[in-house]
């Protein structure tokens, strides 16, 4: 018991802080963001910096004995220019995936770009806000072309039922109109945890182990059979990496 109060101090302790450094790190790019031109240098800083700022955190929860990370496969991601989808159990999954993958973009809520802590960080790194219709999906196939790995988690927000998930169809349309491959990986929690129902302060009684499993890349040209609508294509991969995912995590509860 009394380790799960101490989890409960050092989760709010670890968001504050994830808070406070966020918003000082706005006010400090704010000058840069200003006096210099969105270019592939800026950005490439600012993935970096993005990429040890979520690092930090993780170490910090770690450290603090919030949770525990363990990764599979991380090798299969060592070359660029990929089409990372993910599922999306909590609240840290994005923190996640930025802190363990190279040259990270993604597709982030544009209310993220409205909040003091993420805007300096999101804004010089050139992650792109979900709200850009038709030309989100232009602007996602350029950055996986010029060798980022783009970061998506279909279902658009949080699992609403562990074990189920359903997909939005905007990743469908990158990978087939771009002719991407897609990058799948899987995230799971060992105890509930940072939920879309649940507070930040409800801990789990253990603390949770998140395992990150990259899995076997899927060729898409082998999941759609061409018809030249790309709704059509589209709704079919879709469902494909609807039933890929939930069948990896039934497979993961069983094993």
């Amino acid at each position: 018991m009394l380790n799960r109060y101490w989890r409960i101090f050092a989760t709010g302790l670890s968001f504050a802080i994830f808070g406070i450094c966020g918003t000082i790190l706005t006010a400090l790019l704010l000058p840069v963001l200003f006096l210099t031109n969105d270019t592939p240098a800026r950005r490439k800083f600012g993935k970096l910096l993005l990429k040890l700022s979520f690092r930090s955190f993780l170490w910090g929860m770690q450290f603090l004995g919030v949770m525990d990370l363990q990764t599979k496969n991380l090798g299969r991601l060592k070359s660029g220019g990929r089409l990372v989808l993910s599922n999306h159990p909590s609240l840290i999954d994005a923190v996640i995936l930025i802190a363990l993958i190279d040259n990270p973009n993604g597709i982030i809520k544009s209310s993220l770009f409205n909040n003091p802590s993420m805007y300096g960080l999101a804004k010089i790194a050139g992650l792109m806000r979900n709200v850009e219709g038709p030309e989100l999906i232009r602007k996602s196939i350029e950055s996986i072309s010029s060798g980022e790995n783009l970061i998506i988690f279909p279902e658009g927000t949080r699992t609403k039922v562990l074990g189920q998930v359903t997909f939005k169809q905007g990743a469908a349309y990158i990978a087939i109109k771009g002719g991407i491959n897609i990058t799948p990986i899987l995230i799971v929690t060992s105890e509930p945890v940072l939920r879309k129902d649940h507070s930040w302060y409800k801990v789990p009684s253990k603390k949770p182990v998140f395992t990150v499993s990259v899995l076997d890349e899927v060729n898409v040209a082998t999941k759609v059979n061409p018809r030249g609508d790309l709704l059509i294509e589209a709704a079919e991969l879709t469902e494909y990496l609807e039933e890929y995912f939930t069948h990896e995590l039934r497979e993961h509860e069983q094993s």
